[in-house]
């Protein structure tokens, strides 16, 4: 059987506790840190390992091994330095591939400037992506012949 990734996810609100679930479920390694007991405990059983610590910190970043990850997450998005600051961390830790998740054109930018980040903007992406998939939709019912005319 191949070895399943391991991702680190920094923040763990609506987003990042959503992609913990996700990428457990098809059974990756996660492993999650937030500042929020309450939040960490929540996501638990889909953790491999939760850490309740302050994602910011290079030192609770460095004992999670970077390096050794698939990707690295910053999915903080209520705070946009304190994601900055996190995502400036995993970068000079060396983390191999970043995934940070921007909150506007502007924190995007600014995010790609500390080094080779994707940047996800999940409200803009997802509204882009409905309406590709609701434009699919009528297209294929307009091919599709009408019932009427049966």
């Amino acid at each position: 059987m191949a070895k399943k990734s391991r991702f680190i996810l920094l923040g763990l609100g609506r987003f990042g506790g959503a992609l913990a679930r996700g990428l457990a479920e098809k059974g990756h390694k996660v492993v999650g840190i937030d500042n929020d007991e309450k939040t960490v405990e929540d996501l638990e059983e889909y953790l491999d390992e939760a850490l309740v610590a302050d994602a910011t910190d290079p030192e609770v970043l460095q004992a999670t091994n970077v390096g050794d990850c698939t990707a690295l997450v910053v999915a903080m998005g209520d705070e946009p330095l304190r994601n900055i600051i996190a995502a400036m961390h995993a970068v000079e830790l060396g983390a191999p591939r970043i995934i940070a998740r921007g909150t506007d054109h502007e924190h995007a930018r600014i995010l790609r400037k500390l080094g080779d980040i994707q940047v996800i903007l999940p409200e803009q992406d997802m509204g882009r992506h409905l309406a590709d998939h609701m434009n699919a939709a009528t297209d294929d019912a307009k091919s599709q012949p009408s019932k009427k005319a049966q």
